[in-house]
Order: structure tokens, then C-alpha cells, then sequence
């Protein structure tokens, strides 16, 4: 029996792509020479990137706005869109997921 292969979606393909950028721009941590200011600077990082998590949350949100207010998508068509459920969709869009 052929084992069927299966395409990335769009979404994964385009979070692979950010992702690979994410991680280029880490790896220039390992560019700096002097170790005391790389430690230094990873310990930057680290303690700011809980807030950058933010980002992804807000850019998330208001593609469901849009999908809502643009597209005229109501929640369970937008939960299928985005892959989870209408009431995890209306979270999304109101800010609190």
C-alpha cells in the first residue's frame, strides 16, 4: 500500500517561514564576540520574549477581526477557517486567547 504524503498547508508553511527568520535573528546572538556581552544579551532576550508573544497573539486577533468584521464570517465559520472551534474563535477575537 502507497503511504500518501501529505501537503503542508499555507498557514504552516507561511509559521515555517517566520519561524526560520526567528531563529536566523537568534543564531546572531552567536555572532557576538565577546562572550560576557552575548551572555549578556541572550539574558536580554529571554527576559523580554515573553512580551513578544504578545505580537503573534494581536496579529492573530485581528485576522479574526477581520475575518468577522470584513468577510462577514460568523464564529463557527471562523473556527473552521483557523482550525479549533466557534467558541475558542469568539476568545480569539475578543482578546482573550
Amino acid at each position: 500500500m502507497a503511504e500518501e504524503t501529505q501537503e503542508p498547508d499555507e498557514a504552516r508553511v507561511a509559521a515555517d517561514e517566520v519561524l526560520a527568520a526567528v531563529r536566523a535573528a537568534l543564531r546572531g546572538l552567536e555572532a557576538i564576540p565577546d562572550a560576557a556581552v552575548r551572555a549578556r544579551a541572550a539574558g536580554l532576550v529571554l527576559r523580554e520574549w515573553p512580551a513578544e508573544r504578545g505580537l503573534a497573539k494581536e496579529v492573530r486577533q485581528q485576522a479574526v477581526d477581520t475575518l468577522h468584521s470584513v468577510q462577514g464570517l460568523d464564529f463557527p465559520e471562523i473556527g473552521e477557517a483557523i482550525g479549533t472551534d466557534r467558541s475558542r474563535a469568539w476568545r480569539i477575537w475578543k482578546g482573550m486567547s
